[in-house]
């Protein structure tokens, strides 16, 4: 819930999976807009107009060349403000996919020497502490045992400095079984460091990899610290039910982000940005005290205060028939909860109301769209008698379905 009281006395951005290929292109333009568009909104901001640091969560490039990581940084350097700093990390995948004679990842030496910049940081900002951990060097291994031991340090000293102040952790990968996208069958989360996090409910913990949207509620969790996943600037991807790595038409028009404010209460505010149209997508305000008996965006909680979408009054069904089936015309539906629709579920229906057949659309939440209605493509199914259409959020919570008879 949105508190207008917030007054930020710290901003700093948020994104990750830029995936760039070359020099000015559509992922350097999308970067550029970025950093343009937060320093933008915080000049508009009345009572602070500073962005303290942009964090990029890994991926940077699309196959960490030398020439990929330079025109990361030459993106960089172009739109950077006097007083903003540079935290980055480096992912094992797209930002390691060159390889030295003996295996060895050298991405993390490109950005190094490009960049001038540690792959691993610990620094403060206005008093409040922030860790990057980057892959390690060694060949078919994400982190090392001396990263560990540096975490456990830097996090035990953050938390004696300032024990009600959160501790901003940011790496590449999603903690396992925390954020969308981060399940064993989901397949983008990684448990390395989880029961070091586990210690520290302080924690605002931002990572990528999955693509996963952010406004999606599942994509902001405290279960044992808060966990951030932070969308991507290149493409959106999903799970939808038993299907993994779904990429809908749309899913490159994508390139969101976080905005993170801090008051000097120690709240914390995540304004999650699609930054091609400049639209706010979703907000958050996490209040200390950092305890877990304090959290209220578990997904326990999160689903409880959720409610299924509806459609406006009047709304029907458009049903054709085609060589390919059964094309389903649905007028969009609204949010009842504050969270996007999810997606569209179209069911070929019997004389009996048993269903024979099934097809489902992505509702596209994940940017500013102006569509007003979505097609699904059901088989043509003997015995289908009437098709049914359901709304629904992102935890299962169904609309009143919308029906009409097959012509």
């Amino acid at each position: 819930m949105e508190d207008r009281a917030f007054l930020p006395v710290l901003r700093f951005a948020v994104c990750s999976d830029l995936h760039i290929k070359e020099e000015n292109d559509e992922h350097v333009r999308r970067l550029r807009t970025l950093m343009r568009t937060v320093y933008a909104l915080a000049a508009r901001d009345e009572t602070y107009k500073d962005v303290d640091a942009f964090l990029f969560a890994g991926d940077l490039t699309n196959g960490g060349t030398p020439a990929q990581f330079r025109a990361f940084w030459d993106a960089v350097q172009a739109e950077l403000q006097s007083g903003t700093k540079i935290i980055s990390v480096i992912a094992k995948n797209h930002d390691n996919w060159e390889k030295g004679r003996n295996g060895e990842k050298t991405g993390l030496r490109h950005y190094r020497e490009i960049t001038g910049l540690s792959a691993d940081t610990h620094i403060t900002l206005g008093g409040l502490h922030f860790i990057g951990i980057s892959t390690c060097e060694k060949k078919g291994r994400y982190y090392s045992r001396r990263q560990k031991r540096r975490l456990k340090t830097a996090l035990k000293q953050a938390a004696k400095a300032n024990p009600n102040a959160p501790i901003f952790v940011m790496q590449h990968e999603h903690v396992r079984e925390t954020v969308y996208g981060s399940s064993s069958f989901d397949g983008w989360g990684n448990a390395w460091f989880k029961r070091i996090f586990q210690r520290f409910p302080q924690i605002v913990h931002f990572s990528g990899h999955s693509h996963y949207p952010l406004n999606d509620p599942r994509s902001v969790t405290q279960i044992d610290f808060t966990a951030v996943g932070t969308g991507a600037l290149s493409y959106a991807e999903f799970t939808v039910g038993n299907e993994r790595t779904v990429h809908p038409a749309q899913c490159e028009t994508i390139a969101q982000g976080w905005v993170v404010e801090v008051d000097a209460a120690n709240r914390v505010r995540l304004q999650g940005y699609d930054f091609l149209s400049g639209a706010l997508l979703c907000s958050y305000v996490i209040a200390p005290p950092f305890d877990k008996a304090h959290f209220t965006l578990s997904p326990a909680l999160q689903k409880a205060r959720s409610s299924a979408p509806r459609f406006f009054e009047n709304a029907a069904l458009a049903i054709k028939r085609s060589e390919s089936g059964l094309n389903v015309t649905v007028p969009a539906a609204s949010s009842t909860d504050g969270f996007p629709v999810f997606l569209y579920r179209a069911k070929a229906l019997d004389q009996n109301g048993k269903a024979l057949a099934e097809a489902w659309v992505l509702h596209e939440s994940w940017f500013r769209s102006e569509k007003t209605a979505y097609t699904l493509t059901l088989p043509l199914t003997e015995g289908a008698a009437a098709v049914a259409v359901t709304a629904e959020n992102a935890y299962g919570m169904a609309s009143s379905p919308l029906t009409k008879e097959v012509p």
